[in-house]
């Protein structure tokens, strides 16, 4: 490698998005938290490297992707990256970059990779760009009626609740607790939820409970029926099935490699669903995690229900009294408080047995056997977050074996029983909504996974950095082909507080999956649960609801292109090496800068606007003024507790909407076009729109946007029909006051004096639109012009059908909504 190499990639990690030339990454899937720089959920071996220049000023840039689903390890070192594998085939793909003119870039790299290695993304269901809200401890049904009340009081758009594992009878997969959630009034209000435009997930964890044989009552249909067909992996020292440990107790695991896996999984799907009629699944603990060392259930499946070996959130002892870093700042009292109450409870377990004796081990043999084939202990010890680096920890051992003719063994499949459970859920649900695009969100995912699954960031911290981190953690997934990624936002582990979650709650308004989710053992963190991160809230998702289209968009070009959603300031400015590490920003597809605060207690951020030197331009969203800042220079940008810098790129054309409480809601409001000229005069950008629900849609339509020579114009591709109106046009970077506007709706002229036309700082903010759009705001091409006397205006100022500058009308304020 050249010195100084800059590579990016090896999700999944929780490490700088420049992965730097001192790092380990270790591939193992493993349930182990979020865990920096050790190996965590999911397995995706494609790096991108950058090469800058700097004697020319050209970058360049490549891909490795390393075809290969076994444990191994990436080593990032001074001048080398050495790949080591504990199986499998050496299957290198070296991806240019490169485009027909012979340049490379990483966007190109990247586009490569999932166009021609792991395949393209799917597209998501339009109202999953929603807001969305779940916790470890919603008890019963009075509680989730209470969060979706709380949200609605509050004005905070609230687009679809979930359930954690409280919805379980004893955590058991495809149940209802009847006490706390049956099925009748639970139907009753998952209905009420629909009759509101909103929508409902529970989660499928990926152990099936074994149960009792000695106790009739404990019989668990799911597991008997799958056993019944010989579905479960196998343990091949009993030749019985597998059995580890998982909520529930003693369990197995599926063997996908099995053609009948899927009809079972289906059939549960759709028989849990007649009960329970949610709208997607979240799948969790698809490592596939186990609480203990190997089959540890063999003889004993008649101790079932057993606890877990740990103490659950909840149990005596369990509450969580970490804070995030400044909170001894902001509440002084309430932190002392939570200290002393932390060690007040630390030592009443040092004394106590919350647990009875352990029925499960959790310690394993991890020294190697040099020489010896052994699964469990191979020659090579990775470097797993595990203790001892033990492969059977935390795990369903190496040396377990599938069913089919080959008996694979789980040291081959273990890194792709994530892909694979994701795979026959999103076949499920196909089944049980046809035609649909099925929702499912995973935990453990492989290279390719971003075909049938999104992805969650996995088990984080409410802490700053853990905020910080996921930056990075997204824009590896960008990388990775899995578009639809988003953080448990304010933190699942320990307690956050309105400074960080009102921080958070901005910052993943612009991450694609949006969603608070949080750990029962600590305090409820709603965002309507502090007037400030509810504020803060409504403010930021009313920039996000008025963009869903943009996004939206975005997902589209993913889809069918392998374009990235959120994006590094580095692809998108990749001749500026100063940005090479640089995540403490992110472009929100080409036009949108996102700069966040990221440290507590503070008013103000700092942050770069590339590209100026080159004279690209960057208004402020909400006000629309051009931002003066010179090449690489660290802005101070105000930033109060309830406002995130958001920035606009000169050159760019937004389709925006009203924003409503939900995206239904949305959908039905007028649109918008927001045009922010480069330093030319010009801008373009792009709309893309279908029924958000089909898989293969009946209709589409592309409006392509453009301005230049004063002229807004539409071309339009497609026949999907969207009936909300176009409302109003705002053109920002105009240097003097129209004297004459010209309105053509397809290719009809249309009284362009009804319009009201304001100038106001550079911007033209044309509203009265809806007048002429009444049929759909993108069913004509539409032409708006701009003139003045003497510049070639080429308008119809003759005949009355123009607005012109001595024309007054009321004031409109703002930039779109």
């Amino acid at each position: 490698m050249v010195d100084d190499y800059k590579v990016y990639g090896l999700a999944e990690n929780i490490h700088d998005f420049l992965l730097g030339t001192n790092h380990t990454q270790t591939f193992y899937a493993t349930d182990s938290g979020n865990t920096v720089d050790g190996n965590v959920y999911g397995q995706h071996p494609f790096y991108q490297e950058t090469r800058y220049d700097q004697d020319n000023g050209k970058t360049t840039a490549h891909g490795v992707y390393a075809r290969n689903a076994h444990g191994q390890e990436w080593l990032l070192q001074t001048n080398t990256v050495t790949y080591r594998t504990i199986g499998g085939s050496i299957d290198l793909y070296f991806l240019s970059g490169e485009i027909s003119d012979g340049s490379s870039s990483a966007k190109e790299t990247i586009a490569q990779y999932q166009r021609d290695c792991v395949g393209l993304p799917k597209l998501e269901q339009f109202w999953t760009f929603g807001f969305h809200q779940v916790r470890w401890g919603y008890e019963n049904i009075s509680v989730m009626e209470g969060v979706v009340q709380g949200y609605r009081d509050a004005n905070i758009p609230l687009e679809c609740v979930w359930n954690d594992l409280d919805i379980y009878e004893l955590y058991r997969d495809f149940t209802n607790n009847n006490v706390t959630y049956p099925i009748g009034p639970f139907q009753a209000w998952i209905a009420s939820l629909h009759a509101n435009g909103q929508y409902y997930v529970p989660i499928i964890d990926s152990n099936i409970y074994a149960p009792n044989p000695d106790n009739a009552s404990d019989s668990y249909p799911p597991w008997e029926r799958a056993a019944a067909q010989g579905l479960f992996i196998r343990d091949p020292t009993t030749g019985d099935y597998y059995y580890g440990d998982n909520w529930p107790g003693f369990s197995s695991w599926a063997d996908w490699l099995l053609p009948g896996s899927q009809a079972w999984w289906t059939n549960e799907i759709v028989t849990w669903w007649n009960n329970t009629s949610f709208d997607g699944i979240w799948i969790d603990l698809s490592e596939a995690s186990s609480f203990c060392v190997g089959s540890c259930g063999n003889g004993r499946l008649t101790e079932n229900p057993i606890h877990p070996p740990f103490l659950l959130p909840g149990d005596p002892y369990s509450f969580d009294y970490l804070y995030p870093e400044g909170f001894n700042i902001t509440n002084a009292t309430e932190a002392s408080s939570a200290a002393a109450a932390s060690t007040s409870q630390a030592s009443a377990a040092s004394s106590a047995t919350p647990l009875p004796n352990p029925t499960t081990t959790t310690q394993g043999r991890t020294n190697p056997t040099p020489g010896v084939r052994n699964l469990n202990f191979p020659p090579y010890v990775l470097n797993t977050v595990q203790s001892g680096h033990s492969l059977l920890k935390g795990a369903i051992a190496p040396n377990a074996t599938h069913n089919d003719p080959y008996n694979t063994t789980e040291y081959e499949m273990h890194n792709l029983f994530g892909l694979q459970i994701s795979n026959a859920t999103y076949e499920s649900l196909l089944t049980l909504f046809p035609g649909k695009r099925p929702f499912t969100v995973g935990r453990s995912t492989f290279a390719g996974s971003g075909k049938t699954t999104a992805h969650w960031g996995g088990d984080n911290t409410s802490t700053w950095g853990s905020m910080f981190l996921s930056i990075a953690q997204a824009l590896t997934f960008m990388m990775s082909g899995m578009p639809m990624f988003g953080a448990d936002t304010c933190g699942f582990a320990h307690n956050t507080d309105y400074d960080l979650c009102s921080r958070w709650m901005e910052l993943s308004a612009f991450f694609p999956f949006y969603r608070n989710h949080n750990v029962k053992a600590a305090i409820s963190q709603e965002a309507y649960r502090w007037s400030s991160v509810a504020e803060a809230s409504r403010r930021a998702m009313h920039v996000r609801y008025s963009l869903l289209n943009y996004m939206y968009t975005l997902f589209y070009y993913a889809h069918t292109q392998g374009e990235t959603v959120m994006r590094a300031l580095a692809w998108e400015f990749p001749e500026d090496a100063s940005l090479a590490g640089t995540y403490s920003q992110f472009l929100l597809g080409p036009s949108l800068l996102v700069t966040p605060v990221l440290i507590p207690n503070v008013n103000t951020v700092n942050g770069v606007f590339p590209g100026v030197g080159d004279g690209t331009k960057w208004y402020d969203w909400y006000t629309l003024q051009v931002v003066n800042a010179a090449p690489q220079q660290n802005v101070t940008l105000s930033a109060p507790l309830e406002h995130i810098n958001v920035h606009v790129r000169g050159g760019s054309i937004l389709p925006l909407q009203q924003p409503g409480y939900t995206t239904a809601e949305t959908q039905r409001n007028p649109f918008g076009i927001l045009v922010a000229l480069d330093k030319n005069g010009q801008a373009s950008g792009s709309l893309y729109l279908d029924d958000g629900i089909s898989v293969v849609p009946s209709a589409t339509k592309v409006v392509t946007f453009n301005f230049a020579n004063n002229v807004l114009s539409t071309q339009i591709e497609g026949s999907y029909h969207a009936s909300a109106p176009l409302a109003n046009v705002t053109v920002a970077g105009i240097s003097q006051k129209p004297q004459y506007v010209s309105l053509s709706v397809g290719k009809q002229q249309c009284e362009a004096q009804k319009l009201n036309v304001e100038y106001r700082d550079n911007t033209v903010y044309v509203t009265g639109l809806e007048q002429f759009t009444q049929g759909g705001a993108f069913e004509g091409t539409l032409n708006l012009s701009f003139g003045w006397q003497g510049h070639g205006w080429q308008g119809h100022g003759g005949n009355g059908d123009d607005w012109d500058g001595s024309q007054q009308h009321g004031s409109h304020h703002g930039g779109g909504w």
